[in-house]
C-alpha cells in the first residue's frame, strides 16, 4: 500500500533504445498520414477529373463531323451503346475516312485544296467494309497473305502520298473499327463478296 503523503515518481524519458523505438513509431504513422493524403488527393482529383471537370483534356472526346449523326444512324452504331471507346473509336474513323488531310495530316502530303485528299475520295464505306471481311488473304501481285491494316498503311503511302503510320497507330486502328462497325451493319461474314449472299 501507498501512503497518502508520497509524491509520485517523475517518470523518466526513454533512453536508448526505448528512445529509437517512439521516434520510429512517430515517424511511421507520419509516413501513413502522408501516404493516405497523398492517395485521397489522387483518389478526389481523378473523380473531379471525370465526373466534375468539363475541360476537354480530361475526357475523350472526338470531333463531331458534318454527316456522323446520319452516318450513325443508317449504320446501327448505337447497337454499341450510346458511348464508349468503340463507338468514338468508329467516330474517329469516320473523321479519318472522310477527312483524312485534316485528321490524319502527319501521314498524308494531301491538303484540302486538292480533289483527292481523303479515303472517301476513292473508295466508299461500303469498300472499307469487303475489304474488312476479305482481309489476311492471298495477294497475287505481292505473292503474300495481305492484312487489311497493311492495306491501310500501303493506301497512306501510295495514293495519299504520305507516310506509312505503324500497325499499332490508332488511326489504323480507328480505321479497322469503322471498317468493322459497317460490316456489322451489312451482316457481311467473313469472305463476303458484292452481289452475292
Amino acid at each position: 500500500m501507498t501512503r497518502q503523503d508520497e509524491t509520485p515518481q517523475a517518470v523518466k524519458p526513454p533512453t536508448g533504445g526505448d528512445a529509437a523505438r517512439a521516434q520510429g513509431f512517430v515517424a511511421s504513422l507520419v509516413s501513413w498520414r502522408d501516404s493516405l493524403l497523398c492517395a485521397a488527393l489522387m483518389a478526389g482529383f481523378a473523380f473531379w477529373a471525370h465526373f466534375g471537370s468539363d475541360l476537354p483534356v480530361f475526357r475523350s472526346h472526338v470531333t463531331l463531323e458534318k454527316g456522323w449523326d446520319e452516318f450513325r444512324a443508317r449504320n446501327d452504331v448505337n447497337d454499341f451503346g450510346e458511348d464508349g471507346y468503340f463507338v468514338r473509336a468508329a467516330q474517329n474513323g469516320y473523321n479519318v475516312f472522310f477527312f483524312t488531310s485534316r485528321y490524319a495530316g502527319r501521314f498524308t502530303r494531301k491538303t484540302g485544296a486538292e480533289p483527292i485528299n481523303a479515303c472517301a475520295s476513292c473508295h466508299t464505306a461500303e469498300d472499307m467494309a469487303y475489304s474488312f471481311v476479305n482481309s489476311d488473304r492471298f495477294d497475287t501481285a505481292l505473292g503474300r497473305r495481305l492484312s487489311f491494316e497493311e492495306r491501310v498503311m500501303r493506301c497512306f503511302a501510295g495514293p495519299m502520298n504520305g507516310f506509312i503510320p505503324t500497325l499499332y497507330d490508332p488511326t489504323v486502328r480507328d480505321l479497322r473499327i469503322f471498317a468493322r462497325t459497317i460490316a456489322h451493319h451489312l451482316r457481311l461474314s467473313e469472305g463476303a463478296q458484292r452481289g452475292k449472299s
